[in-house]
């Protein structure tokens, strides 16, 4: 039988959109649970209004993938989820990245 070792990490980003970079606590989390052995990480977000995105940070593509959000999925009234702010409806829309 496989064994499974889990961690939460909790993020808070604020009222703004932002690209959070999880590389070092992924990379933390290996080293304690696997020591180098080989398996498998699964990363999810369990909330509504966050998403999870592999992608190159740094070289100006985080500001890319939030800039394509953006023009994707206007914060304007559209959207039938209308509590909260206004636009606070896009933030509901599911979006897969890869």
């Amino acid at each position: 039988m496989p064994n499974f070792t889990t961690r939460t990490l909790p993020v808070r980003t604020g009222r703004t959109e932002t690209v959070y970079d999880l590389t070092r606590d992924c990379e933390a989390f290996l080293e304690d649970a696997a020591g180098g052995a080989d398996g498998l990480l699964n990363v999810f977000v369990p909330h509504a209004t966050a998403g999870i995105a592999v992608l190159e940070t740094g070289a100006g593509s985080d500001d890319d993938l939030l800039a394509a959000l953006r023009d994707l999925l206007p914060a304007d009234d559209r959207w039938r989820h209308r509590h909260g702010s206004p636009g606070h409806g896009r933030d509901h829309v599911p979006v897969s990245y890869t």
